[in-house]
């Protein structure tokens, strides 16, 4: 995912969901693992994926940007232009930060589990979706990825009825049920795909999955 090698504009990918608590981190920690943006951006309130990059070994600790300011944050997305690829995980509530994320995105994942409160949060993130739209000129689309869920659970038939009436969400093919395996790799500040233990597991599969279902988006 290196754009920079063939002088194309890079990609921006955004994980976002006004909702706090759906899965954000945890889906940036791991897709981040694979795809290797050149800028990695934690405007989480709680700097989750700062806090994960401080418990990684001496010398494997990722390059997090946080960004203050709206024109930090601008001044970092702009590096799109210079072919290179960012990923941010937006805090879970609605900011003017977090709409420029969204106004500019190439890709918005929208994590959630398919439970009521969820269901109602994306009716709210709809919302958002339909305004940022208006206010850059253009029809915006999250992807729902159904994550956090009993792995026994394929049906999501409450939110797919949502988004067959959605102007502004579809879904991912992909699903990444709740394994433990994600939380004995976050431990370590790792992905399931990078710790040593898990790359091998269901949950590692399940993220390479996705990852080759976001680049073909992209």
């Amino acid at each position: 995912m290196n754009a920079r090698e063939t002088g194309k504009q890079g990609k921006i990918i955004a994980i976002a969901h006004q909702k706090g608590g759906v899965g954000k981190t945890t889906i940036a920690l791991n897709i981040s693992a694979v795809l290797k943006p050149d800028i990695l951006i934690d405007q989480d309130l709680h700097s989750g994926l700062v806090v994960l990059s401080n418990v990684r070994e001496s010398g494997e600790e990722s390059n997090i940007v946080t960004c203050e300011t709206k024109d930090e944050l601008i001044a970092q997305l702009r590096q799109r232009d210079d072919g290179k690829n960012i990923m941010v995980d937006c805090g879970g509530f609605d900011s003017d930060l977090n709409r420029v994320v969204i106004a500019v995105a190439d890709l918005i994942i929208v994590p959630c589990n398919g439970n009521i409160t969820e269901r109602i949060g994306l009716r709210m993130f709809e919302t958002v979706l339909s305004e940022v739209g208006r206010e850059v000129g253009k029809n915006i689309k999250g992807h729902v990825l159904y994550c956090r869920h009993n792995p026994n659970k394929t049906r999501f038939e409450k939110v797919d009825e949502f988004l067959s009436h959605s102007n502004h969400m579809t879904r991912l093919a992909s699903l990444v049920p709740q394994r433990a395996d994600y939380e004995s790799a976050s431990e370590f500040g790792l992905g399931v795909v990078e710790y040593k233990r898990t790359k091998g597991s269901k949950a590692a599969r399940e993220v390479m999955k996705l990852c080759e279902e976001i680049k073909s988006i992209l």
